[in-house]
């Protein structure tokens, strides 16, 4: 299936509101890395992306994401 492919087919799903809840999606990835094989080349990079996946369901779910180009600079102190 290729990108575009991909992303339409998310689309039709979400506005047919077939897609998971939060907590169901963040399950759904907890069992897929559970099905991981451990001996395969691509365990690392497989489950990597699947926890990255994660942690960006769980950012939106939680409302605090930031785009990556965002960049946070502390305040600086004066003398």
């Amino acid at each position: 299936m290729q990108k575009t492919d991909v992303l339409v087919t998310v689309i039709e799903i979400a506005r047919a509101s077939h897609g998971f809840t939060p907590t169901g999606a963040l399950d759904c990835i907890s069992d897929l890395i559970g099905r991981q094989d451990p001996e395969d080349v691509f365990y690392d990079r497989n489950v990597e992306e699947l926890l990255r996946l994660g942690a960006c369901i769980w950012s939106l779910r939680q409302g605090i994401f930031v785009s990556a180009s965002t960049r946070i600079v502390p305040p600086t102190r004066t003398r």
